[in-house]
């Protein structure tokens, strides 16, 4: 993607609900509704930010879901901020296909707090739940960072503390394990406020799919 700070900040936040359904009923993961956080976006807000805003080439959006194999060329460097819509619009057309989540929202609270929400997709529940989260989030290197989750809910049911941090372990590993590996990604800055984040850094020029042979110029 582009913003892979941005996008896998909040993807991180994200994805930790998946790490937290296993042992939940049927009945309180799944009986409630996507809290709705105001957030509206199209295909263009994501348009706008990749291409437009950041200049990033990209061959397939739907091929750069979270767990997806990919590859980068070259480097940009970028001082750029995003707004929710935008920020919402990534997440939603990388991983709406075939990704874990669909009907993304993220809201950019102010002062490191963000929260998210939408339909979160584990390959051991056949039936997709509604995830709701709130936490903040620090830059902790040029490919890292560190993430405190305040609330988690899955469906109606609001997940323990205990719960919560074993997922942000395991899910912060991982993530930052993807980010590690990214040539052209340098993080200098990630500023969140009201409605947006603000990007300062290196990122790829290009990134395609692993099991792409032809990058598109």
């Amino acid at each position: 993607m582009k913003i892979i700070k941005g996008i896998l900040v909040l993807t991180l936040i994200f994805i930790l609900s998946s790490g937290a359904y296993a042992g939940y009923s049927a009945y309180q993961l799944f009986n409630g509704e996507q809290k709705d956080l105001g957030v509206k976006y199209t295909e263009k807000d994501y348009d706008n930010a990749v291409t437009a805003k950041a200049g990033v080439s990209v061959n397939d959006k739907g091929s750069l879901y979270l767990g997806s194999r990919f590859r980068t060329e070259g480097k940009i460097h970028i001082e750029e901020t995003f707004s929710d819509a935008e920020i919402s619009a990534i997440q939603e057309y990388s991983n709406n296909v075939k990704g874990p989540f669909h009907d993304v929202q993220i809201h950019f609270i102010g002062d490191g707090k963000v929260e998210a929400s939408g339909i979160v997709t584990d390959p051991r529940i056949k039936v997709p739940g509604p995830v709701y989260v709130k936490g903040s989030v620090t830059n902790t290197g040029p490919r890292s960072f560190d993430v405190r989750i305040d609330t988690l809910q899955v469906g109606n049911y609001k997940v323990p503390g205990p719960i919560i941090e074993i997922a942000r372990k395991e899910f912060l590993g991982y993530v930052n394990g993807i980010l590690s590996g990214i040539d052209g990604l340098e993080v200098e800055k990630v500023e969140i406020s009201e409605g947006k984040v603000k990007f300062v850094g290196d990122i790829p020029e290009k990134i395609y799919g692993y099991d792409t042979s032809v990058v598109t110029e």
